[in-house]
């Protein structure tokens, strides 16, 4: 709390009325700048989707245009826990627009459309072969040149596919995103108790799409309208969100009748105050958490598609030995990080001898793609005409991409 409010409240004088999405906390009377939390169709930022049926099961594979010749490279983007592929989603429409490529984004087991046979088995081994037969069944025989890109557990199981005989020769870049061995595993330990602090339910999809931006998961509200429908499913039929988005219709009154004075609204979230408090926010957030409620509330709509807490045996064998992997990696490689303080002790020395390439891209949370997408786009174009995998587009030469450096290489 300011120096100015405690001076207010000592005086008696009437506090500043707290924000929530839009509307004052003392509603009617107080209003607000309201963010768009209504949902965007994958449709505006991929071109088509495949279902593709491997030994494990269907996997679902969302794909901007093809490039304008077989040459070009394409850009395989593995998302993180919990996260999907359209999390890519803004990310593939700002690369496309600066460099020929092609962005193929799939859902990996146990997430999004995809269906697998054993979906609690994410086991790095089994990770990785899912991710090898379905490049296999994309492209059969004629694989072409490939960009693996992963973030976070995504980041971990590109490291592994680029080390297959199978696909090594075809693997001329990889790139990953905010993951690091050393930093990883020292998570893990806190990575339940994070879990259990989020929502299990929520209202409707836009009410996830707000908890997405105001909790952090994802800084750029653009970006979670697309993905975040990608990773909720709705309670009673079990379909994904993603397939409402076309038909929704946005809840101008998602908690019923319009609130009286002194009563929040119930699926709101108190907006960040301009100056930081002492004070706690107030439990009442509209969010329900694991205690509160079970399946059978039946004002909660939507629960999460994967239950990230049931993966927690699977978690250290993504990570562990990821750093030496990496530098082992016989294909260039680049590192983008939110802090430059996650880099372990083997990074720093295989970073010190340059053997891999890194950005820090700040003022970005975890999901550093989702937040600063064209950022990201642009360092993975400027990796990629570096190595001279592909050309730039029109726009890419307006844009001065060829120019652009990387510092920390």
């Amino acid at each position: 709390m300011s120096a100015l409010q405690k001076s207010i409240l000592k005086n008696k004088l009437p506090p500043r009325c707290p924000k929530t999405s839009g509307i004052s906390k003392l509603a009617p009377f107080g209003g607000g700048r309201r963010k768009d939390y209504t949902p965007i169709s994958w449709k505006k930022y991929f071109e088509r989707y495949l279902d593709v049926e491997t030994e494990g099961g269907v996997f679902r594979v969302y794909l901007s245009p093809e490039p304008d010749h077989p040459s070009r490279p394409r850009i395989i983007t593995l998302h993180g826990g919990g996260y999907s592929g359209l999390s890519w989603a803004l990310f593939a429409e700002e690369v496309t627009s600066m460099v020929h490529c092609q962005v193929i984004s799939m859902d990996i087991r146990g997430h999004g459309e995809t269906k697998a046979k054993d979906p609690e088995d994410l086991s790095i081994d089994t990770l990785v072969r899912d991710v090898e037969q379905v490049l296999q069944k994309l492209f059969c025989e004629d694989l072409p040149s490939l960009i693996l890109l992963g973030h976070s557990m995504g980041g971990a199981i590109a490291v592994r596919v680029a080390h297959l005989p199978s696909l090594q020769p075809c693997v001329q870049g990889l790139a990953v995103i905010d993951v690091v061995e050393g930093t990883a595993m020292e998570a893990l330990a806190s990575m339940q108790s994070f879990l259990r602090g989020r929502p299990t339910h929520f209202k409707s999809i836009e009410h996830a799409i707000e908890w997405c931006v105001r909790s952090g998961q994802v800084r750029n509200v653009d970006s979670a309208r697309v993905s975040m429908p990608s990773q909720i499913v709705n309670c009673q039929t079990g379909e994904l969100a993603i397939n409402e988005v076309d038909s929704y219709v946005p809840d101008s009154n998602p908690s019923g009748p319009e609130p009286t004075r002194h009563t929040p609204r119930a699926d709101s979230i108190a907006e960040e105050d301009d100056e930081s408090s002492e004070e706690p926010p107030p439990p009442s957030d509209g969010f329900v958490r694991p205690a509160a409620v079970g399946d059978g509330n039946s004002s909660m709509k939507y629960k999460w598609r994967i239950d990230l807490s049931a993966t927690e045996r699977h978690w250290a064998g993504w990570f562990r030995g990821l750093s030496a992997a990496f530098l082992g990696a016989p294909a260039p490689r680049l590192l983008l990080l939110a802090a430059l303080d996650g880099l372990d002790t083997e990074l720093v020395v295989g970073q010190m001898q340059g053997k891999f390439q890194m950005q820090v891209l700040s003022r970005c949370g975890h999901a550093v793609h989702e937040d600063s997408p064209g950022e990201v786009a642009r360092v993975i174009a400027t990796f990629a005409l570096r190595h001279r995998l592909t050309t730039t587009t029109d726009h890419g030469e307006d844009m001065n991409i060829t120019g652009f450096t990387m510092p920390g290489c």
